[in-house]
């Protein structure tokens, strides 16, 4: 794993995490697979967007309550606990316009990304049948002559 310029091996780095993390009393996480290279596999940025999209759509959905902190940070917490729900009507309610617009745009971000991957399957089998690879951008058009107005084509036929 690189970061800014420096090599950092990213096993030591999770089990020196880890270590902090059973200091404190908090528990580990399950065993994650690090390549041992350090590179992450690619991630589809059309799927991956859908998907936050998808958990983040309804905005009346709270996020879970937590704390690092004790005493009165729990006393914080039982607070937004109790106003969470005796203002939950009024949370929805003022939301709810929100709710509906966040819905719109994740359909609308699902149909273009299955335009998106429709269109690249397409160019690739026009590719693939003109012979062309894929590396090769298509050749320039000639550029389109500007459209005669119905006033230009009335002057030029009065001459």
């Amino acid at each position: 794993m690189k970061l800014m310029g420096r090599d950092i091996p990213a096993r030591e780095l999770l089990a020196r995490i880890e270590d902090r993390l059973r200091t404190r009393g908090l528990p580990t996480s399950e065993p994650a697979d690090v390549p041992d290279e350090g590179v992450e596999p690619r991630v589809d940025p059309l799927s991956f967007n859908l998907q936050a999209l998808e958990e983040n759509a309804d905005a009346t959905r709270a996020l879970p309550l937590h704390t690092h902190r004790g005493g009165a940070g729990q006393l914080v917490l039982v607070a937004k606990w109790a106003f969470r729900k005796t203002c939950q009507v009024f949370i929805n309610e003022a939301l709810s316009r929100q709710r509906v617009f966040n819905g719109h745009v994740r359909d609308s971000y699902a149909q273009l990304s299955a335009e998106v991957i429709r269109l690249r399957a397409e160019v690739e089998t026009l590719r693939a049948a003109q012979g062309a690879s894929p590396a090769q951008p298509p050749p320039a058009e000639a550029p389109a002559r500007p459209r005669r107005t119905a006033k230009q084509a009335k002057a030029s036929d009065e001459k």
